[in-house]
This record gives C-alpha cells, structure tokens and sequence, in this order.
C-alpha cells in the first residue's frame, strides 16, 4: 500500500496514476487530482471529499504531478531544458529557442527531466552550446556518426532548428568518405571514381526524387563494401584489376556466391571504362512468390483489421492497407498525412499518383491516427512547421518508423505481412488490368505484367478494349 486516500488504500502504481493525470471531478467539475468517491462510485477532487489533499502546481496551477519543491513535472522540465540550452548569462541559445519550447511543452515531461539527467545526447547539445557557434548540418557533420549525432540531429530537425535534408543519402556521403580513407593509393584510384561517380551521383538523382530509402542506402553501402573486399582479394592472389578474366572472376564467385548482387554494379562500371576485360556476373534470377494466404484467411485478417477495437490502431491501420492494396512496408511507413483528404463524404489516399477511395472505417482509423499520432517519443511530437507530418511517425517525427520495427510489431499481433500482401496482389491483378494496379498502388508496369503472367492473366484483352474504344471515339 503507498497512501490511504479517501477514496481508500492505493497501491503504489494506482497512486501515481492518480497523481500524474488530473481528471474533472464528477461532482464541482474542476479538472484536479481524485482522491475520493461519491457513493454511486463516481471519482470526486479532495475538496468535495471533504479532505484537504491537493497536487496543485504552486508556480502555475497545473493540478496534478507534483515532481519537487511543490511544482509539477511540467514547470522542473521547463527549468531542466532552459538549463541545458543555457550560456553563461543564463538565457537560452537564440537558435535553440524553438527546441526549447517543444520540450517544455512536452506530453510527457517526466521522460524530458529523465533525458537532461542522464541522455548522452542531451549532454551533447550542452556541450554544442558553450562552443557559442551556430550549430549547422556541416558542423554536425564533422562529428563522430554515433547514434547521438543523429539523434541530435533528428531532434534539431524536427523543432525546426536545422533544415530537413535527405538523410539517407547524406549518410550514405558521410560513411563513403570514410570508408575510403584508409584505402590503399592503388586501390584508392578505381574505388573512389566508382563510389563518388558511380554509387553517389545515381543515389544523389534517386534522392532528388524523393524515392532515395534507407534501404536503398544499405544496398549502395554493401556494394561498396563489397567491391573493397574484392580489390583486398585480387591482391592477395597478385592478380591485378586489368587482368581480371571470367576465370578468375568465376573463381570468386565460388567462395562468395552471396556476393555477387554487391559486385555486380562494380563489374559494370570497369568494364565500361575498359578497365577490366569483358567479364561479366550472372543476373539473379528471383523466384516467383510462394507465401500466400488463402482468400478466406485475407478476409478474415482485413475484417480483424476493421473491426477489432483491442488491436493497436496503428496495427489496424497498416494490416487493412496491406490487405486492401498490396503495400509494401516500406512505402506504408513513407505516407504522410497530406496524402489523405476527403471529398463530401467520400475519403482517398494518394498512394502514387492517384487518390484511391478507401472504405469508410478504413478511413476513419486514418482520420484517428492523424487527429492523436501515436510519435512512440516522449520529446517531441508531429513537426510544428507546417509540414506534412508522417502517418506512422518515428522518434523523432521527423522520420518515419523504421519497416524492420513494423515487420516484428505486426508479427507480435499475429498479422502476416508478406503472404497477405502477395495474397491482396494476387487478387487485385485478376481483379483489374495490370496498367490499372500500377497506376493505381504505384508499381512499375514491368512489375504488375510479371504478376499478370504469374496469374496467368494477359493483358492483352485489356489492350484490345483500350484500342477499340480509341478507335470507336473518332
């Protein structure tokens, strides 16, 4: 037992929720902590108990948590930030103001007091505060990548602070520099052209398109890596790259078959520019989908998805738009708010290019999720600068949550991702032409045509309809 209160024994668990979370009282209708109980069992503040127990906040009047010295946890984290974005004249630094004021005005102002007490992050930003230096994007850059630079650098990005960027290709700049400094001068010569004007000026279009992800990064990353244990290989057998032949190449790939896929793009990129003779890798050929689930079993996951109010509703939300459209995770996680809207009484969500209409629930759990997002962060919340916000926002918002964390959250409330995806694919290509699904779920026509042919359902019907109908109009 923690207190013994009117409305009795608390444990100490229902104590502090009692504490931390003010509630109207049933009886004067003043949001304060409920100490007591009327007879019909409803939750009344202490004065109407007729007991004198308050958590009034002495310095703002917040009624409930109490955290030290009669204020609440709301006004400690408020000192706790000004503190540790102070300088010496004890005012805040100018550019971090508008952090500032999100963490002050934090949901969650416990965690904010736990972070300034012990994040190292937060002892980070301390420290970037008495160099009294304008703290940039270049200026983070030139730090240790750890993962309190980059939470610091979400952070900053997220209140507004620093510019947004694309970081997975600014990452992808950062790791390739030094990757390649301690590389071999002779080695150095071939690595360095291929990584800067091979991997890094195509991830740089991708990024100017938007459509550059983090495992895109991976992908360039592993390339490189690589194509650096391939040029250590052709040393340690004395074989230079100008003498590369098939044979030796077919050598390789004996002992690393699983790495072919991260060569291939260096194999190309030599034999371009004739710095190798003609070699050449094998295309990988991927197998045809053979996770499925059975129609029945689709249903009955969308119905769950729609209906089960005791499932998560970001869980509800993800499993219903794998079920219904065939997203992938990867492009679930990237939908921004913006991207729904309604139309009278009709809802859509712009996956591609084109808005498709959803179902009304389906619609409905959108409109929840974007009215009180879930930011999994107990720093920040949704960006404040009018920006479209992420529908599945990670910590912090300003990026989204990552698909290898969805994968196991699904998993854990039993939502099968990959089959029911192939399963809503299936359906949707026999339902509808190819040209339709891509245009409409935002695949390449290449991608719908192979599934086309895996259901055994040509388009070329669906061409002949068109072209009649283009005729028929002249």
């Amino acid at each position: 037992m923690q207190v013994n209160w009117p409305v009795g024994a608390l444990c100490s668990g229902c104590y502090q929720r009692r504490r931390r979370k003010p509630t109207t009282c049933a009886q004067c209708g003043t949001l304060r902590t409920l100490v007591g109980r009327t007879e019909d069992g409803k939750n009344i503040c202490g004065p109407c108990s007729g007991s004198d127990i308050d958590f009034a906040c002495r310095r703002c009047g917040y009624p409930g948590g109490i955290y030290a010295d009669g204020s609440c946890a709301r006004c400690v984290a408020k000192d706790r930030v000004s503190d540790l974005l102070s300088t010496e004249d004890g005012t805040v630094h100018p550019q971090l103001q508008p952090l500032a004021d999100q963490l002050g005005a934090a949901q969650e102002p416990w965690s904010v007091i736990t972070w300034t007490r012990r994040g190292e992050s937060a002892r980070m930003l301390a420290g970037l505060v008495a160099q009294h230096q304008e703290i940039t994007h270049d200026l983070l850059d030139g730090l240790p990548q750890a993962w309190r630079t980059l939470y610091v650098r979400e952070l900053l990005v997220a209140s507004g602070v620093l510019p947004k960027r694309q970081e997975n290709f600014a990452r992808l700049r950062l790791w390739i520099k030094d990757a390649l400094v301690d590389l071999p001068p002779h080695h150095a010569r071939v690595i360095r052209p291929f990584a800067e004007w091979g991997v890094l000026r195509d991830a740089r279009r991708r990024a100017d398109k938007g459509r550059y992800t983090a495992g895109a990064a991976s992908v360039d990353r592993n390339d490189i890596r690589t194509t650096i244990k391939f040029m250590t290989w052709l040393d340690d057998n004395s074989i230079t790259l100008a003498d590369l032949s098939q044979e030796v190449l077919d050598l390789w790939m004996t002992s690393n078959s699983t790495r072919v896929r991260g060569l291939s793009a260096f194999i190309r990129w030599a034999v371009a520019r004739r710095l190798t003779g003609k070699v050449t890798l094998p295309t990988r050929k991927y197998g045809l989908p053979s996770r499925f689930l059975h129609s029945d079993e689709l249903n009955q996951q969308l119905r769950r998805c729609l209906n089960d109010a005791s499932l998560p509703l970001e869980a509800r939300i993800i499993g219903s738009l794998t079920s219904l459209y065939a997203l992938p995770t990867t492009r679930i996680v990237e939908l921004t708010t913006d991207r729904f809207h309604r139309d009278g009484d009709d809802a859509y969500l712009t996956i591609d290019r084109h808005p498709v209409l959803l179902p009304p629930r389906l619609a409905a759990l959108i409109e929840q999720q974007i009215a009180s997002p879930n930011c999994r962060t107990s720093l920040l919340q949704q960006p404040h600068d009018g920006t479209p916000g992420f529908l599945f926002p990670g910590r912090p918002p300003s990026r989204p949550r990552r698909p290898e964390t969805v994968h196991y959250y699904m998993r854990k409330h039993g939502l099968p991702g990959i089959s029911a995806r192939n399963a809503a694919m299936m359906e949707a290509i026999t339902d509808l032409p190819p040209i339709v699904v891509s245009d409409l779920f935002g695949l390449h026509p290449s991608t719908t045509y192979a599934w086309a042919q895996y259901a055994q359902n040509s388009w070329a019907e669906y061409l002949e309809a068109a072209q009649a109908t283009e005729y028929g109009s002249y």
